[in-house]
């Protein structure tokens, strides 16, 4: 209202400047001897109309080309008001285009586009030891890394933290003992990274030469246990007994080892760090994951040069190290990884997809509203409107729709990102940092107004093509031009329909198949409890023993408990990088070895878990007991691996690439069914079970019910033995498994849910496109209906049109589906990229939907009667 009075204000000024100037030029010829009645007729011929004269001053108004643009939006806003059905549609599209395309890009921006948060993060690498015979990364050594950071030159520091983060510790919060992740961090960690803690410092060179125990919190830690007081500086903190001082705090964006690492603290304190022993320990060790900063003016191609030639003179001196290599890479490749990297490409490619359907769709219905509009614009164009003026109107419209789309998209990008938020995979990196940002919005709208005023804009040029005389000679809208434009527009969408359906078909083939893999043990009534033993309280292993039997025990006479067991972990994350040795078998040093890993289990646990016991028995009390002889159970997997074609029961093995110095074996007394305690997508890791006690194990609990409502039992048997052990873990193994394929079950969903929205879109192009040509030819229907054509024929004729175009489309869409199955089989489980089959039922479903949606209008052409098209007419 205040620019309407300032505009109000404005032509009242220049009004009266005219009439002062037209005044003076009449009081000047009056003053030459003319009448007043000649004067006046003499200037109101120069000077012209008066209304003439007002438009003339305000067209080169410096603004006025934003008056004009919002006069346009304000008539744009009023024409959409007439036709709110139409409005509505393409509203709703356009909303849905823009808030999947902001909410997809806001995931590309947070995970994948976004630089690491430390300092010039594109001079930071990863190092990795490369095995050669598995031809797969491995963590690196201690003695392998002081060897690195010696002989480099290419890099200014290397420092590591340890890749078994997962062992988590217990620390004393406010109320009760709590149980979370540390980050045992190498010498000039942080320093490395670059990254600034939020109050305090680091620990100095000094502290961790003297092996001071001291810790670096977390944000999130900090906001929980302190209040977020700068007073925690200098407190000290409990962990497994050991006071801790708290020197400095993180801010939440530093996430290394994992996103939910509750605090740091020096390997320094560790018994694995005594560089006096640096000689002794195993070279081949793969506890570190080690990091570089280059050196200011070296590359990552001359890192990888120097690296190479370190490990080519290690494997030279030193046996353990013969068949490994190093490997350098960016350290956002490594942390990203590679199919995190792919599915979220994969997702954004999805939403172009989408947004491209969306947008052919507006296109189709802004070109219709165009051509219908045709006798309108003769008319503007006959009143002395230009084809530009016209155009700008419709462009002005357009805009109008894209603003109230935006704001619908933005809101709903940000209820998908909540959704991603509290439902998404946790495996996804960063995933916890996304959220709207300034560039994604940006962005996204960017690229939607630019799509819109095209939509707006190209199809408003091709309606108004025809002259103003031509369109004002035609009495109805029964002879358009061919609707070569709208048929193109429908044949693009029903071709981006079917590549999204392709893909929702293969991955949900893919995820189903991952699914029904049979896991090895039955997973129904089963449960684990994390149990987490502090070193301060457990040292003794037979103190570690007496606790689990005790704890086994006191589960198993729980009414509804049918068995228990213990296991270290088991969802093994662990890459199977362990070794044994066969009694009386000479393997070769060169001979490629498997991934194997040793599993110690406690009695009880495969009857607990359900596994099947192929041959021998399962361990006992008795293989616990001090000075029991060594005994193994093998998988299935292993068995045929290293005794193809006999039983291995008996045989002797050893832990380890030697033999014992002091001759004893260990004796295999059975053979079990292979496992997918990794991942029921992932092949079974062969694996070797040994009798024993961890502080550290996941307690396996059978029920012959419900499971979970053992729960407060088995909470209370444990709170009863150990008070102060943090039960933070307590899970269903049947959800567990859930987890594991939480990332197929989210592309899956993402690409589903797409692929049914851009099914929708399309059948709704076809049917505008068609209702709108059957609406036109009304009149010829009629015709043809007078002349003996019955509703058959009429039917089929609309439906051919349809199918045809559906026909088109489709043939695109195989092609570039095919050409996009490329890239998409390394994210595929036991599905083929080219899938016969789920191509087939794709363009059967795209088929169905396109005839349904045919279907209607043509029906409706059938339906005209003749007397009234043609008196209409």
């Amino acid at each position: 209202m205040r620019w309407r009075r300032g505009r109000r204000t404005a032509d009242d000024r220049l009004d009266l400047e005219i009439r002062d100037h037209i005044e003076r030029q009449v009081a000047d010829y009056v003053a030459t001897g003319m009448s007043e009645a000649e004067a006046r007729k003499r200037v109101r011929l120069e000077f012209g109309g008066l209304d003439q004269a007002k438009e003339h001053c305000r067209d080169v108004r410096p603004h006025q080309w934003l008056s004009e643009l919002i006069r346009d939006v304000r008539v744009g806003f009023r024409s959409l008001a007439r036709e709110r059905l139409f409005a509505a549609a393409v509203i709703t599209i356009l909303t849905v285009g823009i808030g999947a395309t902001v909410a997809m890009f806001s995931v590309l921006n947070t995970v994948i586009l976004r630089d690491l948060p430390y300092a010039r993060p594109h001079e930071l690498a990863a190092i990795r030891t490369h095995l050669l015979l598995q031809n797969q990364p491995d963590g690196s050594s201690i003695p392998n890394w002081l060897d690195w950071r010696t002989e480099s030159k290419t890099f200014a520091g290397i420092t590591f933290y340890f890749r078994t983060a997962a062992s988590a510790v217990t620390f004393a919060g406010r109320e009760a003992p709590q149980r979370g992740l540390k980050g045992v961090v190498g010498p000039d960690f942080f320093e490395v990274l670059g990254t600034a803690p939020l109050i305090g410092r680091t620990p100095s060179r000094e502290e961790f030469d003297r092996h001071d125990r001291v810790v670096v919190l977390s944000e999130g830690l900090w906001q929980e246990q302190f209040d977020r007081s700068p007073d925690a500086i200098g407190r000290t903190l409990i962990v497994d007994g050991q006071p801790h001082t708290i020197v400095g705090v993180m801010p939440r964006t530093f996430q290394l080892p994992t996103n939910d690492t509750r605090f740091w603290h020096p390997i320094s304190t560790s018994p694995l760090w005594d560089l006096s022993k640096a000689s002794t320990l195993n070279r081949d060790g793969d506890i570190l994951e080690v990091i570089g900063r280059l050196a200011p003016g070296r590359t990552l191609d001359e890192a990888r040069a120097e690296m190479s030639l370190i490990a080519s003179r290690l494997r030279a001196e030193y046996p353990a190290n013969r068949f490994l290599d190093v490997r350098v890479l960016p350290l956002f490749d490594h942390l990203v990884g590679d199919r995190t990297r792919r599915t979220v490409w994969l997702g954004f490619a999805a939403v172009l997809a989408l947004l491209a359907i969306a947008c052919a769709n507006v296109g189709g219905l802004l070109s219709v509203r165009a051509t219908r509009r045709r006798q309108e614009f003769a008319v503007r164009a006959a009143l002395g409107a230009g084809r530009a003026r016209v155009v700008r109107q419709l462009l002005a419209e357009s805009i109008s729709l894209w603003a109230t789309a935006s704001a619908g998209g933005v809101a709903l990008a940000y209820g998908l990102l909540r959704l991603l938020l509290a439902y998404g995979p946790r495996t996804i990196p960063r995933i916890e940092q996304l959220g709207l940002d300034a560039t994604a919005v940006a962005g996204a709208l960017l690229g939607g107004l630019v799509v819109v005023a095209l939509c707006g804009t190209l199809p408003s040029m091709i309606a108004t093509r025809r002259t103003s005389a031509a369109a004002l000679a035609t009495r109805d809208q029964s002879s358009p031009p061919k609707p070569r434009f709208h048929d193109l527009l429908v044949a693009a969408q029903i071709a981006g329909a079917l590549v999204l359906l392709v893909g929702a078909v293969l991955f949900a083939e893919s995820f189903v198949r991952a699914q029904g893999e049979d896991p090895g043990y039955i997973a129904d009534d089963l449960m684990i409890v994390r149990i987490d033993l502090p070193q301060i309280e457990y040292r003794d292993a037979a103190a570690v023993v007496t606790f689990f039997r005790e704890a086994r025990e006191r589960v198993a006479a729980i009414p509804g408990v049918t068995a228990v067991g213990g296991t270290m972990d088991f969802f093994m994350r662990r890459n199977g990088q362990q070794s044994i040795t066969i009694q009386g078998r000479e393997e070769s040093p060169d001979a490629p070895r498997p991934r194997l890993t040793i599993e110690p289990i406690t009695p009880g646990f495969f009857r607990a878990s359900g596994t099947p016991i192929v041959a021998g028995r399962e361990f006992d009390e008795r293989d616990l007991e001090p000075g029991a002889p060594g005994v193994f159970v093998v998988s299935e997997s292993l068995a045929r691996r290293y005794w193809p074609g006999e039983s291995p029961m008996g045989k002797h093995i050893v832990n380890g690439r030697q033999p014992r110095k002091n001759g004893t074996w260990d004796t295999i007394i059975g053979v079990v069914k292979d496992t997918r305690r990794e991942g029921l997508d992932l092949t079974p890791i062969l694996t070797a079970f040994a009798p024993a006690s961890m502080r550290n194990m996941d307690l396996t609990i059978r029920a012959s019910g419900d499971v979970e409502a053992l729960i407060p039992a088995v909470r209370r048997e444990i709170r009863a033995m150990a008070p102060a052990v943090p039960l933070n873990r307590i899970a269903t193994v049947r959800s567990g498994l859930a987890d594991r394929l939480a990332g197929r079950r989210f592309e899956t969903q993402v690409l589903v849910l797409f692929a049914g929205i851009g099914l929708v879109l399309a059948a709704a192009g076809l049917y505008a496109l068609l209702a709108y040509q059957v609406a036109l030819r009304t009149r010829e229907l009629g015709i043809r209906a007078a002349l003996g054509a019955d509703r058959r024929s009429i039917v089929t004729m609309v439906l051919t049109h349809g199918v045809r175009l559906a026909l088109i489309g489709i043939g695109v869409g195989i092609i570039a589906a095919a050409l996009a199955a490329r890239g998409l089989q390394n994210l595929l489980y036991n599905t083929q990229a080219l899938d016969a089959s789920s191509y087939a039922a794709s363009v059967a479903g795209v088929l169905l939907i396109a005839i349904s949606a045919a279907t209607i209008p043509a029906r409706r052409a059938a339906r005209i009667d003749p007397i009234t098209a043609l008196r209409e007419g």
